[in-house]
């Protein structure tokens, strides 16, 4: 494209990346989980740990337009979701007073698996992020500015030390209509602060494997939200196993025990509700008082619940701001936010 400088966000100190495995990254590739701990877990996991839900790109700039070369996986188009969930991108301008949408990269259907695009963003030094796709794979990005344009690196989270968020589809980001709208990117906004997205669509039973390899992850805060994948059965072997050995590393993090959110008082989801209660009292009663029962039933709730999801289960953008606001406020009331810097 004429008049257009490109460069590669893996090259370029000025490029932040974050929500991305760092080993995977230094060897170009862009994924959640490195392969050889996702293939000790499950077929899902390794599938999904290579969407780079939660994916950022994050720089500083006064071109006047960003344009994005990028070949990605093909795309499934499943019928609850948009393209620009599975694989598109959005970018925000960040400021003082908070972040602000200012455009998406677009998939292009014709090409399928690459595509190129623009966004325009006027005049001015701007402070950028760019949030990748939530179902798809990327296998090369390559950030366009004009030619002679600024770049510099965009000033650090607040809170640097991430939050640690694992669970289902709903985590993955299903079904919100584009990647910046997930619950965890917009407490990020609200907060300043950094964070890895370990949602596997289908894939979270919380096994031994990946209990271990979440418990050696640099850590603020966890979020355990996985119900919807287990059965009851695992839910039960798993749940409190899984808070011991997220403790032996972080004994005094917030932890957060979440409930599904789509709960419609079935027996089913009543005994689920249990299984993860019953882990709460335990760790409560063993003096941890760190430990906090998030009731997802309370989420979707009033006349205008039908809003809520997209097909039932997975949530809108109003479903996923709902649970923004209640996740976010017993992380924001809890957390130690002078260590997350």
């Amino acid at each position: 494209m004429e008049g257009i400088r490109f460069y590669d966000p893996l090259k370029e100190n000025a490029f932040g990346i974050y929500g991305l495995c760092k080993s995977d990254l230094e060897k170009g590739q862009f994924r959640r989980i490195p392969d050889e701990v996702a293939k000790t877990v499950n077929d899902g996991v390794r599938f999904h740990g290579a969407n780079t839900a939660g994916g950022r790109i994050r720089f500083k700039t006064n071109s006047e337009i960003v344009v994005l070369k990028v070949k990605t996986g093909k795309k499934s188009q499943m019928y609850h979701a948009t393209p620009l969930m599975e694989s598109g991108f959005d970018l925000y301008i960040d400021g003082i007073f908070g972040s602000k949408f200012a455009g998406i990269v677009k998939p292009d259907f014709e090409k399928r698996d690459e595509y190129e695009s623009e966004i325009r963003l006027g005049k001015g030094e701007k402070e950028i992020t760019l949030n990748l796709p939530l179902y798809g794979n990327v296998y090369s990005i390559e950030i366009g500015l004009t030619e002679g344009a600024s770049l510099y690196a965009h000033r650090p989270y607040k809170y640097s030390v991430p939050i640690v968020y694992y669970g289902s589809s709903i985590t993955q980001g299903g079904c919100a209509t584009r990647p910046g709208k997930t619950y965890q990117s917009i407490i990020s906004r609200r907060t300043d602060s950094d964070y890895i997205n370990l949602g596997f669509s289908g894939s979270a039973r919380g096994e031994k494997e990946i209990a271990e390899y979440l418990s050696g992850l640099d850590m603020s805060v966890f979020v355990c939200d996985y119900d919807h994948n287990a059965s009851q059965d695992v839910l039960r072997e798993t749940h409190y196993a899984l808070y011991e050995t997220i403790r032996k590393n972080h004994p005094d993090i917030p932890y957060l025990m979440v409930t599904k959110p789509d709960f419609n008082y079935s027996r089913d989801d009543f005994q689920r509700r249990a299984i993860i209660m019953e882990s709460y009292l335990k760790a409560f009663g063993n003096g941890d008082r760190q430990v906090y029962f998030v009731d997802g039933s309370t989420f979707f709730t009033g006349t205008e619940i039908g809003q809520c999801t997209v097909d039932g289960v997975h949530p809108t953008d109003d479903g996923f701001e709902r649970m923004a606001k209640f996740i976010g406020e017993v992380i924001i009331k809890n957390a130690d936010w002078e260590k997350m810097k």
